[in-house]
């Protein structure tokens, strides 16, 4: 069936269901529902001013909640200096953040990588894409944090316990976003902000804009809400490190040395502008009857420039002199000018990049609410999109000259030879351009039944159908022509490199403007479509649930099971390489592969008050996340080689055939809330996660572009043999009753992967990826006579990212960030903000395999949010 029929069957569906509660509706318009009333007073209760308030309430969704579960209110949300909503969640315990350019976009959930948590949008996925040039980057099934800013939202909810009415795909956590709607909002309610950025390392200022306006008639049934986000972002990252490549494997006279491959000084700027939209109606025709359209549109546009020198030796021993090792790395040494050696062999590489793009998103949910006599009965149809491009122009020049190295403590070099830009010659050039979708549609129906028994309270029934695309293209584009990189550099270098005086030596400012023209003047090698890096996956996902809900005296809780049925195609290419590095010669053939897989996944959560301010709750579960696209995609790039006997050749590709990462997990947890706006926890949880995806060579049968086959050795993605992650997460939080509070929490994660036999014999480590194991951050609050301030850390030790080409494991180091929030009530309205990120001046780091193989180091600076918000 194709997805025009689909789409259309939904909406038919939808309307007619729509038709019958209309129906329904009219003939039982007296009907009240008590759950209602019930939630409307608890609403009620919560809505308390201040920072207090704010506590309570999402203390009190916690308490309430059936399930393990961490909140934060959007008053709550306002009082920290966060920027993004994954800025704000890394203030809950087991969540910890990875930033980009400074900024937090993604996120791990008790020690799980980004793409195996899920995040919903008022319970449904939004689609996103992305505007990265790099094709070690792909498309993910992460969300992308950056387009959702903190002022649309209204409550942030963490469910790390798994519950049969909502959707699979996280063995991490799932975190839900919830916005506000019309009719639970004061009418005429409106509020805005103007703030000023500024970035101490860039010394730009930007503006940052928001509004939200809320109306609904008299009689409070009808009602819409309008929100606008602009912010505008002017970065300046400075980075010393040794280069994506690392360190590359040599011999030293018998010993096996590890040599850096680029010792190297980056200045990155990034230009942004985003900006998101929110419009939500809703209508209440009749008493037990809920009419809501939600509607969000974000857009980014972005401009980023890299500008590169550094000592270079390509990771070779040869030429090196004064050579000094720690354990087995070359840590330092220097390089005479062997000019004329040949192409690749020189001592310094500058390089550029300038990237234009954006990316823009859609999501639209139509929900139907009925409440009859008993039972409640809701249907959402929606559909969501996202596309992302980029292009990237990629520019290296090469000089020889006389050069040393350090990578001892913070990396750098020096070059001794006195060098002019018209010493540096064109060695390489591209433009990438790289375009990316997402698209999904979805339809949904639930029903709450209402029971009258001793335990059983309700009953819960649904299901859903998700139609869902994911496609990423590139296209490469090469040119030949002599120049001299003094065609493009006057010669000016940029200055305060790492916020120093000194200039850094060689890096040069550069003219893309002129560069540009120079690709118009000189016509292009060649320009493909590169298969190797594209992918199209289709995805339907049909689920079912079933969950009973229960109450007994002082026992709580629910029990239900999940079905899950996934159909996916993944369409691509086999790819014989007969030139490697020239796609004009290369053998395509198309293909597609369906994996269709079940899952059957039961779940448990007993909620015990073992004392009216006592709770302690355990959870049980099977929990599922989908592959990640790439790994999924219909991919075989090979080519012949007599460099690995006893194969033909080699080459890499996806597995479409995977099976999704699956875990057994239990939960157990006390909660003590000593005060309506104070608690002590703590959380024991235990991931048996038994198939995770790892990386493997196996030799193939393959036909190369006669039709001849061989047996090629080919690096694929496959299902693990999994490992177990547990941990525990303190929390403690507290308001002292004279305006002082305080909010702490503590996780620490102990992953243990499992390996196989040959592995083990090999002394292969295995490591689960973005598994921080220590993550703690603490908040100190005043809110009293028009003043709120708060003062907050939060880190998260180091962790692991992957491996390179040369087999060396990449780490993050352990990172911790102060941030402060100061605002001063001037009326009853209007207050003035200061925000302050990054107070200490702190720089990231990051290393590959042992701390003697330092990798990058990072600084971004402090930044300020100056500026008034206004609430009426």
């Amino acid at each position: 069936m194709s997805q025009f029929k689909r789409n259309v069957i939904a909406a038919q569906v939808a309307l007619v269901l729509g038709a019958g509660l209309s129906g329904v509706a009219y003939a039982q318009e007296e009907a009240q529902k008590k759950e209602k009333k019930k939630d409307a007073e608890i609403i009620e209760q919560v809505e308390v001013t201040g920072i207090r308030g704010s506590v309570q309430r999402s203390l009190n969704i916690k308490r309430m909640s059936d399930v393990m579960v961490d909140a934060i209110s959007a008053e709550d949300v306002g009082k920290f200096p966060d920027q993004t909503v994954a800025d704000a969640l890394q203030r809950v315990a087991g969540v910890s953040v990875e930033k980009s350019e400074g900024e937090a976009d993604k996120v791990s959930i008790r020690g799980t990588a980004p793409y195996l948590n899920m995040t919903l949008f008022n319970g449904q996925h939004v689609a996103t894409a992305q505007a990265s040039a790099s094709v070690g980057n792909p498309p993910s099934r992460s969300f992308n944090y950056s387009l959702l800013p903190v002022e649309i939202i209204d409550t942030l909810e963490v469910h790390k316990s798994a519950q049969a009415k909502v959707e699979e795909g996280s063995i991490g956590g799932t975190v839900i976003v919830k916005t506000r709607t019309p009719l639970d909002t004061d009418a005429n309610y409106s509020a805005f902000s103007v703030k000023d950025f500024y970035q101490e390392s860039s010394g730009e200022h930007s503006p940052a804009l928001s509004g939200f306006y809320s109306w609904k008639n008299e009689a409070s049934d009808f009602g819409f809400n309008v929100g606008y986000i602009d912010k505008q972002y002017h970065n300046q990252r400075d980075t010393q490190g040794v280069g994506y490549r690392g360190y590359t494997p040599a011999t030293l006279g018998q010993k096996e040395v590890f040599v850096p491959d680029n010792v190297r000084a980056t200045r990155a700027t990034s230009d942004r502008d985003l900006s998101t939209a929110m419009a939500t109606f809703e209508w209440q025709p009749l008493a037990n009857l809920n009419i809501v359209q939600t509607n969000l549109f974000s857009k980014v546009d972005q401009s980023n420039q890299y500008f590169t020198n550094g000592a270079w030796n390509s990771g070779a021993l040869g030429g090196l002199t004064d050579i000094e090792l720690v354990g087995n790395t070359v840590v330092s040494a220097s390089a005479a000018d062997d000019a004329g050696s040949g192409t690749w062999r020189e001592e310094v590489l500058y390089s550029t990049n300038n990237q234009d793009g954006g990316y823009e998103t859609a999501a639209h949910n139509l929900k139907v609410e009925y409440q009859g006599e008993g039972y409640t009965l809701t249907a959402q149809l929606g559909r969501t999109t996202a596309e992302g491009d980029v292009v990237d122009d990629q520019i290296e020049f090469q000089a020889s000259a006389d050069t040393s190295f350090d990578v001892t403590g913070t990396p750098s070099y020096s070059i001794e030879s006195d060098l002019t830009p018209a010493d540096y010659s064109r060695i390489y050039t591209h433009r990438n351009t790289f375009a990316n979708e997402e698209e999904e549609t979805y339809f949904q129906a639930d029903l709450n039944l209402e029971l009258d028994n001793d335990w059983f309270t309700s009953v819960d029934v649904g299901m859903k159908y998700r139609d869902h695309v994911k496609s990423s293209d590139l296209w490469k584009e090469v040119w030949i022509g002599s120049a001299t990189l003094d065609q493009f550099a006057n010669g000016a270098q940029f200055a305060d490199f790492m916020a120093e005086e000194p200039r850094q030596q060689g890096l040069y400012q550069f003219d893309h403007a002129a560069w540009k023209q120079w690709t118009v003047d000189n016509p292009a090698l060649r320009f493909n479509y590169r298969p190797d890096y594209s992918f199209e996956m289709e995805e339907q996902v049909t689920s079912a649930y079933v969950q009973g809900n229960f109450e007994v005296e002082k026992l709580r809780g629910n029990v239900g099971l999940r079905y899950a049925q996934t159909d996916g195609t993944s369409k691509g290419y086999q790819i014989v390489k007969v030139v490697s590095w020239n796609p004009d010669t290369w053998s395509l053939q198309p293909g597609e592969i369906e994996n269709d897989y079940t899952s059957i996944l039961p779940s448990l959560n007993l909620n015990y008050d073992l004392r009216d301010d006592t709770i302690l709750r355990f959870a049980a579960s099977k929990v599922l996340s989908r592959p990640d696209y790439d790994n999924l995609a219909m991919r075989r790039a090979y080519a012949k080689s007599v460099w690995v006997p006893p194969y033909d050749g080699f080459g890499s590709g996806g597995n479409p055939e995977l099976e999704p990462y699956r875990a057994t997990q239990y939960d157990l947890s006390a909660e003590y809330y000593f005060t309506d706006s104070s608690i002590v926890s703590v959380a024991y949880f235990y991931k048996d996660i038994d198939s995770y995806i790892d990386t493997t060579n196996v030799g193939e049968d393959l036909p190369d572009e006669n039709g001849v086959f061989g047996n090629y050795r080919i690096t694929i993605p496959v299902n693990g043999i999994g490992g177990v992650n547990q941990g525990v997460e303190l929390a403690v939080q507290h308001d002292f009753g004279n305006g002082f509070g305080v909010q702490a929490n503590y996780t620490y994660s102990d992953a243990d992967m499992l390996e196989t036999d040959e592995e083990k014999a090999l002394g292969i480590e295995k490591k689960l990826p973005s598994n921080s194991r220590d993550t703690f951050n603490v908040a100190g609050y005043y809110e009293d006579h028009g003043i709120s301030a708060r003062l907050a850390y939060n880190y998260r030790s180091h962790y692991y990212t992957g491996t390179n080409r040369n087999g060396l494991d990449r780490y993050q180091d352990g990172y911790g960030q102060i941030d402060a929030n100061l605002s001063y009530q001037v009326t009853d309205n209007v207050s003035v903000v200061l925000q302050m990120l990054n107070l200490t001046d702190e720089e990231q780091g990051s290393y590959w395999g042992s701390d003697s193989r330092t990798g990058d180091i990072n600084q971004y600076g402090r930044r300020y949010y100056m500026g008034v918000s206004a609430k009426f």
